[in-house]
C-alpha cells in the first residue's frame, strides 16, 4: 500500500482531478481547500496580498501502480512548468476501525 500527497496551486485543480479520475482514482481521494502555504514558487495564503491559495490531495493506492501514476503525474507537471505542484510518495500503512 502506498500514500501519495499532492500540494498543487489551486490553478490546477481540475487537472489533477481529471488525472486521478483518468487513473481510475476519481472517486478514492480526500481534497482539501484551500491550504497556505510558502514554497519555492512564492507564498499562498489567500490574502490581499498572496492572494492564490493551493489544494492537498491524499490518496491510498496498491503499490504496483507507482510507476504508472509517476508517468502520468509528471506529464501533468509538464504541461504546467510555471505552477507549483509537488507530489510526495511514501508506505501507506493503515488500519481500518
Amino acid at each position: 500500500m502506498k500514500k501519495i500527497e499532492i500540494v498543487a496551486n489551486q490553478a490546477v485543480e481540475e487537472d489533477i482531478v481529471e488525472l486521478l479520475t483518468e487513473l481510475g482514482y476519481g472517486e478514492s481521494f480526500t481534497y482539501q481547500h484551500p491550504v497556505f502555504g510558502r514554497g519555492k514558487r512564492g507564498r499562498r495564503e489567500g490574502s490581499a496580498i498572496w492572494p492564490e491559495t493551493n489544494v492537498m490531495f491524499l490518496l491510498y493506492f496498491d503499490g504496483s501502480d507507482v510507476d504508472s501514476f509517476l508517468k502520468s503525474f509528471r506529464e501533468l507537471k509538464n504541461r504546467f512548468p510555471e505552477e507549483g505542484i509537488k507530489c510526495w510518495i511514501g508506505d501507506g500503512l493503515y488500519e481500518t476501525l
